[in-house]
């Protein structure tokens, strides 16, 4: 298959964010005997502690089949007094922008911080001097809403010409027609744990049920989770148009709920 992974002349960088898809190209491509340049990890500072553990899991298995250790990358403030993305809802009064409805927590702490870095990495300077792309592979599947995602993020390239000129973006598990189930038996198959979501602990994408297994796993988390919540609620902005992290609910309404009594899918619970 003709893919811009397999181009002698540029250079190859895994973005890994690791869950399960991203964790699943990195098996996939050692199978096909495709080493990458380059594995960037974005640590936005507020991962799940499992994720975390996953970090040393992976690496091990990275070293134990020639490929690169993961570069971690951390968002780096000029004047910010925070470097996490919980700092700055604290710092701010606000919940992160996914609440809103919008993408800049993702795109400040896990996108500019890669791009930031491959500005000074050499492969990638050699590469645009000489003309040239580097080619991002990102851990999308080949599920239906994964397709979607891969559809939008092309259309937002399209938007940006820095971007194109730049970057090439390869989705190694939909060109391989590698779906969320192979991915599991692939990651499996490879002798590594199935890791968690990958998702900032506090993500207003959670759902419910996830929510409850937060408060019972990690009730410290859980109250940091509250306590940013309430401290946007109180804060000079308020939740004018959202009623917490959950967006059309509040993080605290399900301080005592158990998992009995969420109905998966719904803004509300059980009666």
């Amino acid at each position: 298959m003709n893919t811009p992974a397999i181009a002698h002349n540029r250079p190859l960088v895994v973005s890994y964010g690791a869950g399960v898809d991203s964790t699943a190209v990195l098996v996939a491509m050692q199978q096909r005997g495709i080493v990458p340049d380059l594995i960037l990890f974005a640590d936005t500072g507020g991962e799940k502690p499992e994720t975390y553990d996953y970090l040393i899991t992976i690496n091990a298995w990275l070293i134990s089949v020639g490929f690169p250790r993961l570069t971690v990358v951390k968002y780096e403030p000029t004047r910010a007094p925070y470097t996490t993305l919980e700092g700055k809802c604290l710092a701010n009064e606000v919940l992160p922008a996914l609440a809103y409805g919008g993408h800049s927590c993702s795109l400040v702490f896990k996108v500019d911080v890669q791009n930031k870095y491959m500005k000074s990495w050499a492969p990638a300077i050699a590469a645009w001097a000489a003309g040239t792309k580097v080619t991002k592979a990102i851990g999308y599947d080949n599920g239906e809403q994964d397709c979607r995602r891969r559809a939008k993020a092309d259309r937002a390239q399209a938007k940006n010409p820095q971007d194109q000129k730049r970057y090439d973006y390869w989705y190694p598990l939909q060109d391989w027609g590698i779906d969320r189930n192979e991915c599991v038996r692939l990651i499996a198959a490879a002798g590594l744990p199935i890791p968690v979501k990958s998702a900032c602990w506090f993500c207003p994408a959670s759902t419910k049920r996830e929510i409850i297994w937060l408060r019972d796993t990690h009730p410290d988390l859980f109250a940091r989770a509250l306590r940013m919540e309430e401290r946007a609620r109180n804060g000079k902005h308020g939740l004018q148009t959202v009623k917490g992290l959950g967006r059309r609910f509040a993080w605290s309404d399900l301080a005592h709920a158990s998992a009995a009594d969420v109905v998966d899918g719904a803004e509300t619970l059980r009666p």
